[in-house]
C-alpha cells in the first residue's frame, strides 16, 4: 500500500451493499437535471424552429442605413444574408387590388426565399410588369399563375400578371399584400409621392455570442436603439435579446440546478455522514497508526467521488433515455406547438450539467463528513465512538415513555444529521407548495383550460349585433352539443363611472355565463346580476378597477357594481368591462341582437354535429376552436406533468433519504439495542423508538417547510395571481395534505425496514459485538 488512499478501492469492495443507497442518490440527481435540462434544449429547438418559420430567420433589421453603409454591410464577413424590404399601402390609403384593400411591399428575392422563407408557388416577380400576391388572394380573388391584377393607387392604376404566391400568414379574412421587386417597386413609389419605410435585414453567420456580435455592429456603424428592430422571439430563444423582460427568463435554469443541487446535498450528505458515524473505529485506527487529519479528509472525499465513476454515467444514460421517450410523446401524442421537437438527439449542455451536478453535489456533501472523521481520536478506535458517552434522564422531558425519549434524543443528539434531514423534508414540502402556486398561474394564462372556453364560435364579420336572439337555441337542440350562450357587446360605450365621464367595454352574459363565472368571483355577490336589474358585474382589471357598489350610468340608466369577476369575455384588451344579464343589456341598450355565439360540445360530438353547426351559421363568420383548444389544453398538461414528475423525484429523493438515514442510524446503534433487547426491551419498545427519532425529523422538516412554503405560496398569489386576475390568496389545504400525507408514509416505511431488521437478528448475534 503506497498511501492511505489504496484503501479507498478496497473500502469500495467490502462496504458495496452500503454505498447502493448513496451511489442511488447520485444516479438521481444526476438523471434529474440530464432530463430536464435536455428537454429544455430540445423544446428550445423545436420552438427555434417554430418561430423563425412564423417570424423570420432573421436577427436584426435595420432602417434609415445609407447606400455606403448598406454596401460595405453586404461585404461583411460577419453577416450571412442581407435583404431589403418596404411596404405601404393598405385600406386606410385606399389602396385596392382587384377592388379589395391591399398593401404592397418591395422586396428582394433572398427577404421572401432566405430570410422570410415564405412556402410559394410559382416564381419570384424578376420583370417590372409582375407581381407576386399573398396566398389568401389565389382563393379571395380566384387568382391563378399567370392572370391579370389591377392595383388602384392614388397615383392612377397598374397592371401585373401574377408570377406567383407566397404563404406569408395572411389568411381568407385578412388583408391581402401585393410583392414587387426593388425596381418595380420604386416606379410605384415615384408615381405616388410615396416614401415608405424600409429596412434591411440582417442574419449573421455565426449564432455564438450573438450578443456581442449585435453589440459590435451597432458599435461599427454608429446605429441606435431606433434605428434597430430585433427578431425578439429567435434572440430570446438563442440567449442574444437586449429586454430586460426576455432576459428575466434566463435565471430560471440557474434556480433549477440550484434546487436540485440542494436536494441532492442534503440527501447525499446525510448518506456519508451515517457511513462515517458507523465507522468511527475504523478512522481512530487510521489515526493510531499514524495518519494525519488532512489524509482522512482527503480519504473521505475521494471515497464518495469514486462514487461517481458509475453512478454519473448511469444518471447520464437514464436522462437521455427518459427526454428521448418524452420527446416522441409530445411529438405524436401531444403535437401541436410541440411537432418540431426532435427525436434522439444528445444533449451535450444536458448531459454536462448532470456530470457537474454529480460531481459539486458528491463534492459538497463530502465536506461535512469528512471534517468529522478527521476528529475522530486514536482513543475512539477502542470504543467505536466519536465522542464521550451522554448520559440522559431515564424519564426523558417526563412527557414520553422512555423508548420515546430516547428516540427524540437520537435525532437530537447529532445536530448536523438533523439540520440535513430538516432541510431535505423541508425543500420537498416548498417545492410543492412553490409549484401548486405555479400550476394556478398557469390555468390563468391559458385560457382553453376554462370550463366556459368555446369549441365553436359564430360571429358577425363586422362586429355587429346582428346574430338572431334564436340562435343559440336551435344550436343547443343539436346532439353532441353541451350548452350553446350568445354574448352582446357595446365597446368604447360611453358612460358616466361614479358621475365622472368614461368609456367601459359592455357585455350581456347569458344565465348559462353567469352560471359559470360564479366560481370566480372576487367580491361581492353574483345572484343580484340575474334578470332585468339595475346591477351588473365588472371583470378584474388591475389598471382600470371598478368596486362593489360603484355606478355606471349608460344612456341615463344606472347599473351598480354588484361583484366583481377575476375573468370574462374582454378582459384581456384591457379597458374597463362590465357585464350584465340579457334583459338587463336589451334595456339599457335596446339592442337585440347577439355579436357572437359560444358553443361547447361534450365528449360524444362528431363532425356531424360541427355540420349541423356550421350550416345553422352560415352567413356568419364560423370559427372551429376546438385543434387550438386542444394544443394549448395539451401544452397545459405537458407543464403539469413535468411539474408532478420534478415534485415526485424530489419527493423520491426526500423518502429515500429518510429511510437510507434511518436504516443508517440503526446500523450504527445495533450494538445498543441489542444491550436493549438483551436486558428486557421488547421489539415494539424499539420500534417506537426507532418511529420517536423518524417523527423527530419528519416533524422538524414539516414545520419549516410549511412556514416557508405558505410564505412563497402567499408571495407568488400577492406579487402575481391576485395582482393580474384579482381575487385573494387561498389556502391551499389540498397540496398541504398531500405533502403531509406523503410524509407520514416516508415516516411509516422509514420505521418499517429498519424495525423488521433488527426483529430479525437474534440477540446472541447482536451480544456477540460487544
Amino acid at each position: 500500500m503506497k498511501s492511505y488512499l489504496s484503501l479507498v478501492p478496497i473500502s469500495a469492495r467490502v462496504h458495496r451493499r452500503r454505498n447502493r443507497m448513496t451511489r442511488a442518490c447520485i444516479i438521481l440527481a444526476v438523471f434529474l437535471v440530464t432530463s430536464i435540462f435536455s428537454m429544455a434544449e430540445m423544446w428550445s429547438e423545436s420552438e427555434l424552429t417554430a418561430m423563425r418559420r412564423s417570424h423570420g430567420d432573421w436577427h436584426i433589421a435595420l432602417q434609415n442605413v445609407s447606400e455606403a453603409a448598406e454596401e460595405e454591410m453586404r461585404g461583411s464577413r460577419e453577416v450571412d444574408c442581407l435583404a431589403w424590404c418596404a411596404a405601404f399601402g393598405g385600406a386606410e390609403e385606399g389602396w385596392l387590388l382587384n377592388g379589395v384593400p391591399a398593401a404592397v411591399c418591395g422586396a428582394e428575392q433572398a427577404y421572401v426565399t432566405e430570410v422570410m422563407r415564405y412556402p410559394s408557388e410559382g416564381t419570384y416577380p424578376h420583370s417590372e410588369a409582375q407581381a407576386a400576391l399573398s396566398a389568401g388572394a389565389k382563393e379571395r380573388l380566384g387568382l391563378q399563375t399567370g392572370d391579370t391584377v389591377v392595383l388602384n393607387t392614388p397615383g392612377g392604376e397598374a397592371v401585373y400578371t401574377v408570377s406567383g404566391f407566397y404563404e406569408d400568414g395572411g389568411g381568407a379574412g385578412e388583408e391581402l399584400c401585393l410583392y414587387l421587386n426593388p425596381a418595380a417597386f420604386a416606379a410605384l413609389c415615384g408615381r405616388n409621392g410615396a416614401e415608405p419605410v424600409s429596412r434591411l435585414y440582417i442574419r449573421f453567420r455565426s449564432e455564438s455570442h450573438l450578443k456581442g456580435t449585435i453589440a459590435a455592429f451597432k458599435e461599427q456603424y454608429g446605429l441606435d436603439g431606433e434605428e434597430v428592430m430585433e427578431n425578439t422571439a429567435v434572440l430570446m430563444l438563442l440567449g442574444a435579446s437586449s429586454r430586460d423582460s426576455v432576459n428575466g427568463l434566463y435565471p430560471l435554469a440557474a434556480v433549477c440546478f440550484v434546487i436540485i443541487l440542494l436536494a441532492g446535498v442534503f440527501m447525499i450528505s446525510s448518506c456519508i455522514n451515517t457511513s462515517v458515524a458507523q465507522r468511527t473505529a475504523f478512522f481512530g485506527m487510521l489515526r493510531c497508526i499514524g495518519a494525519s487529519r488532512e489524509q482522512i479528509v482527503r480519504l473521505v472525499r475521494l471515497e464518495a467521488l469514486s462514487r461517481c465513476k458509475t453512478a454519473i454515467p448511469a444518471g447520464c444514460l437514464l436522462g437521455t433515455a427518459v427526454c428521448w421517450m418524452l420527446c416522441a410523446v409530445l411529438r405524436f401524442a401531444v403535437r401541436g406547438e410541440w411537432a418540431d421537437v426532435p427525436l434522439f438527439a444528445v444533449s451535450v449542455p444536458g448531459i454536462l450539467s448532470g456530470a457537474a451536478v454529480g460531481v459539486i453535489t458528491v463534492f459538497l456533501a463530502a465536506h461535512a463528513p469528512a471534517r468529522r472523521a478527521a476528529k475522530v481520536s486514536p482513543a475512539a478506535a477502542v470504543s467505536g465512538s466519536a465522542g464521550p458517552a451522554e448520559h440522559i434522564r431515564a424519564g426523558g422531558l417526563g412527557l414520553f415513555s422512555v423508548e420515546t425519549s430516547l428516540g427524540i434524543h437520537h435525532a437530537a443528539e447529532a445536530p448536523k444529521n438533523l439540520v440535513l434531514m430538516t432541510g431535505s423534508i423541508a425543500l420537498m414540502v416548498v417545492l410543492f407548495l412553490t409549484f401548486s402556486a405555479c400550476l394556478d398561474l398557469v390555468h390563468k394564462l391559458l385560457p382553453s383550460v376554462s370550463d366556459f372556453t368555446p369549441d365553436i364560435t359564430v360571429a358577425c364579420e363586422d362586429n355587429a349585433n346582428a346574430i338572431g336572439l334564436d340562435l343559440p337555441e336551435k344550436i343547443s337542440e343539436i346532439p353532441g352539443v353541451e350548452t350553446a350562450f350568445g354574448i352582446m357587446d357595446c365597446t368604447a360605450c360611453p358612460v358616466e363611472i361614479n358621475g365622472r365621464g368614461g368609456r367601459v367595454d359592455l357585455f350581456s352574459y347569458a344565465d348559462a355565463m353567469l352560471d359559470r363565472y360564479a366560481g370566480s368571483v372576487v367580491s361581492g355577490s353574483m345572484e343580484r346580476v340575474y334578470g332585468d336589474t339595475g346591477y351588473a358585474l365588472a371583470v378584474y382589471n388591475q389598471e382600470n378597477r371598478l368596486n362593489v357598489g360603484d355606478t355606471v350610468n349608460i344612456g341615463g340608466e344606472e347599473l351598480e357594481i354588484a361583484c366583481v369577476v377575476s375573468e370574462g369575455v374582454g378582459s384581456i384588451s384591457g379597458a374597463v368591462t362590465v357585464a350584465c344579464s340579457e334583459e338587463t343589456f336589451v334595456r339599457v341598450t335596446g339592442v337585440q341582437g347577439y355579436a357572437m355565439v359560444s358553443v361547447l360540445l361534450n365528449g360524444g360530438a362528431s363532425e356531424d354535429t360541427v355540420k349541423q353547426v356550421r350550416a345553422l351559421a352560415e352567413g356568419y363568420v364560423f370559427l372551429d376552436n376546438r385543434e387550438a383548444n386542444r394544443d394549448t389544453y395539451g401544452s397545459y398538461w405537458v407543464f403539469r406533468i413535468a411539474a408532478y414528475g420534478f415534485l415526485a423525484i424530489i419527493s423520491l429523493i426526500a423518502v429515500l433519504n429518510m429511510v437510507n438515514s434511518m436504516s443508517m442510524s440503526v446500523s450504527a446503534r445495533v450494538r445498543q439495542y441489542g444491550a436493549m433487547r438483551a436486558v428486557g426491551m421488547e421489539d415494539r419498545q424499539l420500534t417506537r423508538m426507532i418511529a420517536a427519532e423518524a417523527a423527530s425529523y419528519a416533524a422538524c422538516g414539516t414545520v419549516v417547510g410549511l412556514v416557508l412554503g405558505l410564505l412563497l405560496h402567499y408571495l407568488i398569489y400577492a406579487a402575481v395571481i391576485t395582482t393580474h386576475f384579482g381575487g385573494s390568496w387561498p389556502i391551499p389545504a389540498a397540496p398541504v395534505a398531500v405533502v403531509l400525507l406523503m410524509i407520514f408514509a416516508s415516516c411509516a416505511l422509514a420505521v418499517h425496514v429498519p424495525a423488521k431488521r433488527i426483529r430479525g437478528t437474534a440477540v446472541t448475534d447482536t451480544i456477540n459485538e460487544l
